[in-house]
């Protein structure tokens, strides 16, 4: 993980299981690929600490806003997933 000097500050002071669930078990909401927690990068962005990847397979560009209630950023990344697949299943539809 690589993080600017005041997104480590913050990041130090989460715990190590709030850390862990960050940064462990990630995947790309656009295709489900993995994502490495070493390619995470990390800044402030409007006083929050955002976390960045770009998936290695299908280059989506993903944040997470550590600021975000941990289970509040399950809800939006399941609203996301419902959203994908209901893309997905119109696309296939069309003529």
């Amino acid at each position: 993980m690589n993080f600017t000097d005041d997104a480590l500050e913050y990041w130090n002071k989460l715990s190590a299981e709030e850390q862990r669930e960050w940064s462990e078990d990630l995947v790309c909401q656009s295709c489900g690929t993995e994502i490495d927690p070493t390619n995470i990068n990390g800044s402030i962005y409007e006083e929050q600490l955002a976390l960045f990847h770009e998936c290695p397979s299908c280059d989506n560009k993903e944040v997470r806003l550590v600021e975000v209630n941990l289970q509040y950023q399950k809800v939006i990344d399941d609203d996301f997933e419902q959203w994908v697949k209901a893309k997905k299943a119109a696309k296939a539809k069309s003529p």
